[in-house]
């Protein structure tokens, strides 16, 4: 059963056997009851004047029934006042009777109520056709006393079980007051309160549902209807009633006028598209290594409000997690339990009466699932809270710019590898990436050179020096250009693949063209080819020297002299080759650094932004949304009433000192008897908040160590600070921005009753989790929630979640577990589904809070007042605002 749903009711109709104005004429009574479901009509109210033809309601039942037609006939008898309107016309009113109660049945209980007519010797009048007849009275003449009336329907029926009592506000023999008439308003008004619904016109609608018409004054539901007197008039007016076409149904309505009863075509519930899921079908086991299992069942689902229960280990929670287990809502974080039925399939309406079907796993369909647990795990814990804040107002906490980030790792490598040259140490322990060094390797092999010469080969010697000199440069130049070379086209590569990529992307609409490096490498083989001619030149120079030695005549091993002279040029020109290189790997050292401090300032503007991104998508959310109406967007404002959110920038400065001491030698910060490691970090670095963290990585003097103010640079030249790569390990830690996350980031802060997240309850910010996850998404998808009621304070349950579930389930179906008899009573549920566990096999029975009362048996709400807490008490406490208590009486 899917429970209650919009359907056409006309709860005054007249038939061919009406005893007044019958202008039907030849109409067969096949003819009427195909008229009636040709109009849509699913229930009707069969009218006639104080009592009914001889098996009038029976005919029409049987000939509904023969014709295989799902239309309920309930009996109305018109019964007309003796008392008058203002305009001096006979007031009407009418009793509606359940559609348990047969012709005869009634018509013997009028036939014990007098008239106000009697015959002229004075002898009372009884309401029936035998007492009409014989006393000569015409049905139009007679009226009765209402006082009368409705206490012999209370002495003789059952009130809101057997017949309820309508008034006809308007029209001929209307009672609606002019409202500056005093007597006339205080008659009207006691009449009024006899009666617990009105047959009147859309527009008296508003009318009655204010409460404030009068004191004691209740809402009171508004029926459209025919009034027909001949078969055209069939289905010309008519109510839309959102329950089962019973009078259980028509009970519901008067509890629930507002929101199951519609006097036009025009409503939201029947216009607004939303998407819904249609239907479930369940079969098998539940886990695959498990007894329990769902007993094959296919149940509809209603489009509004849908309410499952049951008593623990019924299994209603697991239809959820059976929905669950169809998609894939690792976005959500939902804690749903993994089921795998062995048979599952959901069928989701888009809205627009295409139907979707979700057989298979992991589905991307982005509906709102609230599992138990969830409330809890946010709510506990303020920093995941704040991502999820973050996630449901559609803003990314991962969009950090990818090339700054690419370029920071860039510049920390160069940073290693510039510390590692200028770490680097001969077999002595000396470090050789110095001017000083590379000096003193010049000064050494010169004083060798000196030794090596005399007046006599002096020239030849120096000539040869230069020659070698020269051999080296060009050796020099060609390994570098080889390198530049290798370089230009290894990037080249990597540079056109990502070209090519980007080409065949659907979006370039004109291609890049191809980096073309073959006029670099042509110059550079070029220049190349030149140094080897140089090479060759002076190898022939160096020989002609040698051969000038021997032509002097000098007199020494020429060939060990020379090899030590270019031992002693080769090492010379290699010490000056990498003074030049210290130079440049000194300017591009300092230029990374500076280059590393800009790029670094960059997280400081993503800072701002993201808490910019924050206030803004709050600040969207509370403004009126023109696609909207406005009981659309006043119902978004008042679930936002309460809260605020802004961006806030947050330095973790724990989780900041317990990344810097791993990345230190910590013994320079041993926690003592009188100060944790802690403490003594933070005295050195003076790091306290953002501002303080930039003044630290811009390289502002802050350190404070062994009574020295350093800044960044200097600190980490301190090699007694520092484990084996700790610098560069420390540097990152400092300047990646994947790194830096971890301990400076954008929170969603938030105020809920104007409270902050540390003065709330779990309760309080479980309330506020709901809201703003209904507020950030409220008209879309289906909104489904296991338990509200467990991390939720009941003040805001009763306050705000049952009124906000009755506005917000006209555009979003709403399918919620609970044990709150609140909020499945007080919400007005259009589907009540019960889960039962029956020897490990769970299965589930479905209708609507109108199918039976509670003392005619078993029905649903016998279940709910059995298994919901207080599930009676919400029923008494409900009907007796509505003033019919004892309907079940």
């Amino acid at each position: 059963m899917i429970g209650s749903v919009w359907n056409k009711w006309d709860l005054h109709i007249h038939t061919p056997y009406t005893h007044q104005a019958n202008e039907f004429k030849e109409v067969t009574i096949e003819e009427y009851v195909r008229k009636i479901d040709a109009e849509g009509l699913k229930l009707i109210g069969v009218t006639n004047y104080f009592y009914f033809a001889d098996k009038e309601l029976e005919v029409i039942r049987d000939e509904v029934r023969r014709q295989g037609k799902t239309i309920t006939v309930l009996g109305n008898l018109e019964f007309r006042i003796h008392q008058p309107n203002k305009d001096g016309e006979w007031i009407n009113v009418h009793c509606i009777f359940s559609e348990n109660m047969s012709t005869d049945r009634i018509n013997d209980v009028m036939s014990h109520l007098v008239v106000e007519n009697t015959t002229p010797e004075g002898r009372p009048i009884y309401l029936s056709e035998v007492s009409f007849t014989n006393c000569n009275l015409k049905v139009g003449e007679a009226t009765v006393n209402f006082s009368e009336l409705v206490e012999h329907l209370k002495r003789s029926l059952r009130f809101g079980v057997d017949y309820i009592i309508a008034a006809c506000p308007n029209g001929y023999g209307g009672f609606r007051p002019d409202m500056n008439e005093g007597r006339s308003v205080a008659v009207a008004f006691e009449m009024e309160k006899k009666c617990q619904i009105i047959l009147g016109r859309p527009k008296d609608r508003s009318f009655f549902l204010n409460s404030k018409r009068y004191p004691t004054a209740k809402q009171k539901p508004v029926f459209y209807a025919s009034d027909a007197h001949n078969i055209d008039d069939v289905g010309s007016k008519y109510t839309w009633v959102k329950a089962k076409p019973t009078f259980e149904g028509l009970r519901q309505s008067i509890i629930e006028p507002d929101n199951r009863v519609q006097q036009n075509d025009t409503f939201v519930e029947k216009d607004y598209c939303k998407p819904r899921f249609k239907s479930i079908t369940l079969s098998g086991k539940v886990f695959a290594d498990g007894e329990v299992s769902f007993k094959k069942q296919c149940i509809p689902l209603n489009p509004n409000l849908v309410a499952i229960i049951g008593g623990r280990g019924t299994g209603k929670s697991l239809f959820l997690d059976a929905m669950c287990s169809r998609f894939n809502l690792s976005a959500n974080k939902t804690n749903a339990r993994k089921v795998s039925p062995e048979s599952i399939c959901l069928e989701l309406d888009k809205g627009d009466g295409e139907v979707i079907k979700f057989e298979s796993l992991n589905n991307n369909y982005p509906y709102l699932h609230v599992s138990q647990g969830d409330i809890q795990y946010f709510s506990q814990k303020p920093d995941d809270l704040s991502d999820e804040i973050k996630r449901m107002l559609g803003i990314s906490t991962g969009d950090f710019d990818h090339v700054v980030i690419d370029q920071i790792s860039s510049l920390l490598e160069k940073y290693r590898k510039y510390n590692s040259y200028f770490e680097s140490i001969n077999e002595d322990g000396i470090y050789i990436n110095t001017q000083s060094y590379q000096n003193s390797v010049i000064i050494d092999n010169e004083k060798v050179i000196s030794t090596l010469t005399n007046p006599t080969n002096n020239k030849l010697i120096e000539d040869y020096q230069l020659g070698s000199r020269s051999i080296n440069e060009s050796l020099n130049y060609i390994q570098e250009a080889k390198a530049v070379s290798g370089m230009i086209q290894r990037l080249s590569n990597e540079i056109n693949e990502k070209v090519k990529m980007l080409n065949n992307s659907s979006l370039s609409r004109v291609a890049s063209p191809l980096v073309d490096i073959e006029l670099h490498i042509k110059v550079i083989d070029e220049n190349i080819a030149a140094c080897m001619k140089s090479i060759d030149v002076a190898k022939l120079n160096n020989e002609d020297i040698i051969s000038q030695f021997k032509a002097q005549g000098i007199n020494q091993d020429i060939s060990s002299l020379l090899n030590k002279v270019n031992d002693c040029q080769t090492a010379i020109d290699k010490a000056i080759a990498r003074k030049k290189e210290l130079d440049n790997y000194r300017s591009e050292y300092e230029n990374c650094i500076l280059s590393l401090k800009e790029e670094v300032k960059k997280y400081d503007e993503y800072l701002e932004g993201q808490k910019t991104a924050v206030d803004e998508a709050f600040h969207e959310l509370s403004i009126v949304k023109p696609e909207w109406s406005a009981e659309q967007n006043l119902l978004v404002s008042n679930i936002l009433s309460e809260i605020n959110i802004n961006g806030a920038i947050v330095f973790n400065s724990v989780k900041f000192y317990a990344g810097v001491e791993q990345r230190l030698n910590r013994g320079k910060f041993r926690a003592s008897n009188d100060k944790k490691t802690y403490d003594k970090l933070s005295e050195a670095f003076n790091v306290v908040d953002k501002e303080s963290f930039f003044r630290l990585v811009s390289g502002e003097k802050i350190i404070n160590v062994s009574g020295e103010q350093l800044n960044l640079e200097e600190f980490c030249n301190k090699d007694d600070y520092f484990n084996k790569g700790g610098r560069y390990e420390f540097l990152r830690y400092l300047f990646s921005p994947e790194m830096i996350k971890e301990y400076l980031y954008v929170n969603a802060d938030f105020k809920y009753k104007g409270k902050t997240v540390d003065k709330l309850s779990v309760g309080q910010r479980g309330t506020f989790y709901v809201c703003l996850k209904l507020a950030t998404d409220p008209f879309g998808s289906p909104f489904v929630f296991d338990q509200p009621e467990d991390d939720l304070d009941n003040e805001f349950i009763m306050s705000q979640l049952v009124p906000l579930f009755r506005d917000i389930k006209k555009y979003r179906q709403v399918i919620i577990v609970t044990h709150n008899a609140n909020l499945v009573v007080n919400t007005d549920a259009e589907q009540i589904i019960v889960a039962e566990n029956i020897g490990e096999e769970i299965g589930y029975k479905s209708g609507a809070v109108e199918d039976s009362c509670v003392n005619n048996g078993p029905s649903l709400r016998t279940s709910i007042c059995d298994v919901l807490e207080g599930g009676s008490y919400a029923f008494e406490k409900r009907e007796q605002k509505y003033g019919i208590r004892d309907f079940n009486s």
